[in-house]
């Protein structure tokens, strides 16, 4: 009998969860994430999510590359160590993971610290989210995720709060892949069962959180919640009763950028705090996650300051000063939200490929939303805390 690859990585893997079943290792309960209208809760308890994003970066290394690297090489692996105990002494309790190596999932296993929030990544831009090899690609992304997930926990079930199944889906993609498929208007899988008053985007959403479901099961025996992370210019657009939680990317310097006569908020009076209300209130009977806000310091613009700050050009002060004011705005808020995720970690050389790794360029606004910042001393990249890491250590920590 021929098998082809993807069949024979399940067979190895299968033959590596009956090792795992067989040791005598003493089986320890993994967390358990539900909802409720308002929290994500982890064990019955409400859990007030405290995220940062955190993407494998470094000057020489791009990170959908080194994703699918194992072993690492040992200076990256130092990094990571050194990045995961800095995330936990910032008072997070989960991390947002992108494209991550199989090393990360270890280390953090061992941490026993943080919960992950999972982003399975698909091209936003595509014609037509529904064709069938898209479709079968972004499934076949969804296996490797989960396998190397496994992998790196030696079997024994992660800390996994959620799958976010697709970013940012471009505004053109979902109306070109509506006008494609007027006649896809629901989605009936094997953990997901919809109405049909979904368009064909939502229809795909469905589809792919379904699968995802579905293979992580095959490996974990637990059912992992799904969530989507839209955001401003799409709100209105993209509608997801079906999967477990609301997940935003919410930016305050976006706000009125995108909306002509934005809300303001009941308790602080700031736009960002009337759109986190204007979010919630849109689905009341759901958690809202923010999984993105953050403040770009690229020095090539210049600054906006307070209330709303800008798109780039921000000083570290008023990077510092705009997240605490973002995260006051969440707390705040009228109406509960389930927490919110900082972006970013670590400042993102590498957003236009391996050469633009080794330079920081003022100019890049993308480049520079880290609250810890990368400079060379000659050939060592040196990694230090901004005033923004500081600060929200010491609200996260109560100052310890």
């Amino acid at each position: 009998m021929k098998i082809n690859k993807g069949q024979f990585i399940f067979l190895i893997l299968n033959a590596f969860i009956i090792g795992c079943q067989e040791s005598d290792t003493p089986k320890i309960d993994p967390p358990a994430f539900s909802v409720d209208s308002n929290h994500i809760l982890l064990n019955g308890n409400p859990l007030d999510i405290r995220g940062v994003v955190y993407v494998v970066g470094y000057p020489g290394y791009i990170p959908w590359e080194v994703e699918s690297t194992h072993p690492l090489p040992d200076d990256l692996q130092v990094r990571i160590n050194e990045d995961i105990d800095n995330i936990i002494a910032l008072g997070a309790n989960t991390i947002r993971l992108w494209g991550a190596p199989q090393y990360c999932y270890e280390v953090i296993q061992e941490t026993e610290s943080l919960n992950i929030i999972q982003t399975i990544w698909f091209d936003g831009e595509v014609e037509d989210f529904q064709n069938e090899t898209f479709k079968e690609s972004s499934k076949q992304y969804i296996r490797e995720v989960i396998q190397r997930m496994f992998m790196g926990t030696a079997g024994a079930t992660p800390p996994l709060l959620a799958f976010v199944v697709g970013n940012e889906l471009s505004e053109p993609s979902i109306l070109s892949t509506n006008l494609l498929n007027p006649s896809i208007n629901s989605y009936v899988g094997e953990f997901i069962v919809t109405d049909t008053t979904l368009s064909a985007t939502e229809a795909f959403l469905a589809e792919m959180a379904d699968y995802t479901k579905s293979y992580y099961s095959e490996f974990f025996d637990v059912v992992p919640l799904t969530t989507y992370a839209n955001d401003i210019r799409t709100a209105e657009m993209i509608d997801t009763p079906f999967l477990d939680f609301r997940s935003h990317n919410a930016y305050s310097y976006a706000v009125d950028y995108y909306l002509e006569n934005p809300p303001v908020g009941h308790s602080s009076g700031t736009i960002f705090q009337g759109w986190l209300e204007y979010l919630k209130h849109m689905v009341p009977d759901k958690p809202l996650l923010i999984t993105e806000t953050g403040l770009s310091v690229s020095p090539g613009l210049p600054s906006t300051g307070p209330p709303n700050y800008g798109y780039g050009g921000n000083t570290e002060a008023e990077q510092a000063q705009g997240l605490i004011q973002n995260l006051n705005d969440a707390e705040s808020s009228t109406t509960p939200l389930a927490g919110v995720i900082i972006h970013e970690y670590l400042d993102a050389w590498w957003k236009f490929g391996l050469e633009d790794s080794y330079t920081h360029d003022p100019d890049d606004i993308e480049e520079w939303f880290g609250i810890m910042k990368l400079s060379q001393d000659g050939d060592n990249i040196i990694v230090t805390s901004r005033m923004a890491y500081n600060q929200i250590k010491t609200r996260w920590t109560g100052g310890e």
